[in-house]
């Protein structure tokens, strides 16, 4: 088997999504699989370099994206990269992307016969994400060409039950394969952090996001205002993304400038000293925004593997509802309650050993090597190299 992960390579390369690709393909290659890494990037990104563990990256290079317009040309370059990659593919050959964008020259592609097995990996339901959005054009394309991508993909990977389910019902198809693998973390590859006093003097709070609506930080910003104990409440918010003028404004209309610190997007030793000197970590509190009843948050996994406790706003297939180092707090739009927040830290830090425990449950549940098991075994079956059932 051969596994070859076609990526749109547009973000940053530091990216949270770009991390978890890249941890993916190693960890499956530790495993003894194949790997490729077929990327189309960026113009901006032609610093990209060939991966380790014999990773071949191959590239097709394009301009800026800023518009529908941009994006139509991209995927018409995805698709040119498509249609000149399938027919080397052959039976033993597995074909990964994450959600491909619904354009007619897609579904097409899928359509026509290949050699090699498709498989779409979904971290949403994109229609709910894009309503929220309001890129509304999104939604008529995936309207037109979406059932078609999902009806004629190989197998579907969800990263919730809920996610795999819904991907599975717009196939048409209930007996397509399918699993349901939450995402994961390299744990080797973060710091283990040293955490701060808490002394009920001052409490430090962290969100580090490329800030969406779905992250909810206007739910603690209000409950900031409305705080009126003698602890002082600090939320450090480390990240860029297209929340974050509508939270200074918000910030500043709340009168609590002095709560609040804008870091900008951090990295490296500038990013692990923050770790160090917070105290509960802040994780998506707006998830229900999109609709959805459960997640695989990428950075619930890094906060548990640098051993920060931190507060949730939707359950999390991954974690046990009972895990002593998360708050869950409602998925709703009320005001986050400072108190309890603050109750929850007093408890964590009795046990000055909860770092450790933390990362402990990531190496046993969240590394990407145990996540890779699962689609390593799963991918076997799908392209006949191994003998049982494909389904969980």
């Amino acid at each position: 088997m051969r596994f070859i992960y076609l990526h749109r390579e547009f973000e940053n390369l530091n990216s949270g999504v770009n991390k978890k690709i890249d941890s993916q393909l190693r960890h499956l290659s530790d495993l003894g699989v194949d790997c490729e890494k077929f990327s189309v990037l960026n113009g901006d990104n032609c610093h990209f370099q060939t991966g380790p563990y014999a990773i071949v990256s191959k590239s097709v290079l394009i301009g800026k994206i800023y518009n529908i317009i941009g994006i139509l040309r991209r995927e018409s370059l995805v698709n040119i990269a498509l249609s000149n990659k399938l027919p080397l593919l052959t039976q033993k050959d597995i074909l990964y992307m994450r959600t491909p964008y619904p354009f007619r020259f897609i579904a097409k592609r899928f359509k026509e016969p290949r050699a090699c097995k498709i498989v779409i990996e979904y971290q949403t339901i994109e229609p709910l994400e894009y309503k929220l959005k309001g890129n509304f054009w999104y939604l008529l394309l995936d309207l037109l060409f979406g059932n078609s991508i999902r009806k004629h993909s190989d197998a579907i990977i969800g990263v919730t039950d809920e996610i795999t389910c819904y991907q599975l019902k717009r196939s048409g198809d209930p007996s397509k394969p399918h699993i349901t693998i939450g995402n994961g973390i390299d744990v080797a590859s973060v710091p283990l952090r040293e955490p701060p006093a808490c002394t009920g003097e001052a409490l430090h709070l962290l969100c580090v996001a490329n800030v969406s609506r779905w992250h909810g930080l206007d739910r603690l910003l209000r409950g900031l205002a409305t705080y009126s104990g003698t602890s002082k409440i600090v939320l450090h918010i480390a990240g860029d993304g297209s929340e974050l003028l509508h939270l200074q404004t918000l910030t500043n209309e709340l009168g609590i400038s002095d709560q609040v610190v804008f870091h900008g997007f951090l990295t490296g030793k500038a990013l692990e000293a923050l770790f160090d000197q917070c105290h509960i970590a802040v994780g998506s509190l707006g998830i229900h925004r999109i609709g959805l009843k459960e997640a695989s948050i990428l950075k619930a996994r890094e906060y548990c593997t640098r051993g920060i406790p931190f507060i949730y706003g939707i359950p999390d297939p991954d974690f046990p509802t009972d895990f002593p180092y998360i708050l869950h707090l409602p998925a709703d739009e009320s005001i986050i309650d400072a108190e309890q927040v603050l109750a929850f830290a007093r408890k964590v830090y009795t046990n000055p050993d909860h770092p450790k425990k933390m990362r402990h449950y990531a190496e046993e549940h969240l590394d990407w090597s145990v996540k890779m098991k699962q689609l390593k075994k799963f991918l076997e079956v799908l392209a006949g190299e191994n003998i049982g059932g494909i389904n969980p």
